[in-house]
């Protein structure tokens, strides 16, 4: 216990680094983007494949992968059942918002700080059901509210194939399916690579951070948040009793519910027109919450 506890405080502590350089003014919001796309294109794909690598990819894995695609949809549902009675544009919001995990950027780096590369396959292949979930079908059908028309089955895999990380998560489970490996120097590459995954990822939570928002927005936000949490929780419940996976597993799964919401939301939410503002403080909200919430589960599962 003792050890998930001061893994789970470094990790912290790089997220304060992050904060300072901004206070220092050595980074800004604005340097944002360029630490996503380092840690989304370079270092993430990189600690995914150093990991998937020995892997052998079973039903129980695929499993994961299904149970992530229906907790996307859940979420999806009730927020869109939580704002029935508002415009189309609440709905869409709360579809975009209520729905999706940052996993690759944020839960992945920090549930590996904690248990090591094997919780990487798994928050892999959760995120491989998440990418689905969300970048496609969540996607399609905010965008379909925001604009008042019916979703597109050929607009849906077109942006979900759009997605570089579900592209990467693809070839790889494909790689490991045709019991396919990386050669030495490449693995060697990846490895190194990888390794700086949690800092680089933790930094940028750091110079991300942002908690400013008018008390009639906050009020909104809060509500859609008790939304995705109440659902969180009895979905760990179901989890955590009933589903026949081993123990590190189903702790892995019910951490990840409790993950921010994905950095890909207020883009999302900007293009259909949506509160951004709004869809950014909310997942500054979630990033607190998980890095409180999930070493927390982790501690309460294996004390």
């Amino acid at each position: 216990m003792l050890d998930i506890l001061v893994r789970a405080l470094v990790l912290v502590a790089i997220i304060w680094i992050g904060l300072l350089a901004k206070r220092l003014r050595w980074a800004s919001v604005t340097d944002f983007p360029l630490f996503s796309k380092l840690v989304l294109y370079v270092t993430l794909p990189c600690a995914v494949a150093t990991a998937f690598n020995d892997m052998d990819i079973t039903s129980s894995l695929l499993l994961i992968t299904g149970i992530a695609i229906v907790v996307n949809l859940a979420q999806q549902l009730s927020g869109f059942l939580a704002t029935l009675r508002g415009t189309r544009a609440d709905q869409s919001l709360a579809v975009l918002n209520v729905g999706g995990f940052n996993i690759g950027a944020f839960a992945t780096p920090y549930i590996s700080g904690m248990l090591g590369g094997p919780a990487v396959v798994y928050t892999s292949m959760f995120d491989v059901g998440n990418a689905f979930g969300f970048a496609g079908v969540g996607y399609s059908a905010g965008m379909a509210l925001s604009e008042n028309r019916r979703p597109s089955v050929l607009a849906f895999f077109g942006r979900m194939f759009r997605n570089p990380v579900f592209v990467v998560y693809m070839a790889l489970l494909a790689m490991r399916l045709a019991d396919l490996r990386l050669p030495g120097p490449v693995l060697e590459f990846v490895t190194t690579v990888g390794a700086a995954n949690p800092f680089m990822a933790m930094m940028m939570v750091g110079i991300g951070l942002e908690l400013r928002m008018p008390r009639t927005k906050a009020k909104q936000a809060f509500r859609l948040l008790a939304v995705r949490y109440v659902l969180s929780t009895a979905l760990a419940l179901v989890i955590w009793f009933l589903v026949p996976l081993p123990e590190m597993a189903r702790a892995v799964m019910c951490m990840l519910l409790f993950a921010p919401i994905g950095a890909q939301s207020p883009v999302l939410t900007a293009e259909a027109r949506g509160d951004v503002q709004l869809s950014t403080f909310m997942v500054t909200v979630s990033i607190l919450v998980g890095i409180v919430a999930m070493p927390a589960i982790l501690i309460g599962l294996t004390a």
